[in-house]
């Protein structure tokens, strides 16, 4: 069997944020494109990460406006060449007990964001190839 590459299950639109935005634009966001992972940018570069998760925390308290993405955003992030291989890059969200990985380009560009969601479809892809997951 040929090593499935992390890029074969990778979600190449990467929606992003902005490190001064407030908790109820990463909300919109997340919503609007059925996402739980948005990358955080300063200047062009990404800084870090947020999750549903992180904003669902701190949503309902009386100083959630106060608080901005890079507040709570975690900054460190995993990232991932796209030709890793799928099994490594899976290991490496679970043994970290992480959400998502960075996938980058050859020229360490982002190519998209993988997630335990994808990790997930990739497993059913592997054992159940057909529809309805009957052979």
């Amino acid at each position: 069997m040929t090593e499935l590459k992390v890029e074969e299950y990778t979600s190449p639109s990467v929606v992003t944020i902005g490190s001064n935005e407030n908790l109820d634009r990463a909300m919109e966001l997340m919503q609007e494109h059925k996402i739980r992972h948005l990358p955080v940018m300063v200047n062009g570069a990404i800084c870090g990460i947020i999750s549903e998760r992180d904003v669902l925390a701190h949503t309902g308290k009386d100083w959630t406006r106060m608080l901005k993405i890079e507040d709570i955003m975690a900054k460190s992030i995993l990232t991932v060449n796209k030709n890793e291989s799928l099994g490594d890059v899976a290991y490496q969200l679970s043994s970290q007990k992480i959400g998502s990985a960075l996938v980058l380009d050859d020229d360490d560009s982002v190519y998209g964001i993988f997630t335990t969601t994808d990790a997930l479809n990739a497993l059913v892809e592997i054992f159940y190839p057909f529809p309805g997951g009957s052979a």
